[in-house]
């Protein structure tokens, strides 16, 4: 296999982050990863809040007996 040049290596290089040929790249791929990761932690924070929302309301109630 010949020897790579450095523009040989900028081109890989770009071909990777950026994607080629229908693939996204890590770039798109890390971005998505990351949309991903943030809406779960938004959908675990909703329903913890509603869980300790309910015990709470029952512990309230279980007071006022």
């Amino acid at each position: 296999m010949p020897e790579m040049n450095d523009h040989d290596r900028i081109v890989q290089m770009h071909s990777v982050l950026l994607g080629v040929n229908g693939s996204p790249g890590l770039c798109k791929m890390v971005e998505r990863n990351t949309k991903s990761i943030n809406k779960l932690w938004i959908a675990v924070t909703i329903i913890s809040a509603s869980v300790g929302g309910g015990v709470y309301g029952i512990i309230e109630l279980l007071k006022g007996v």
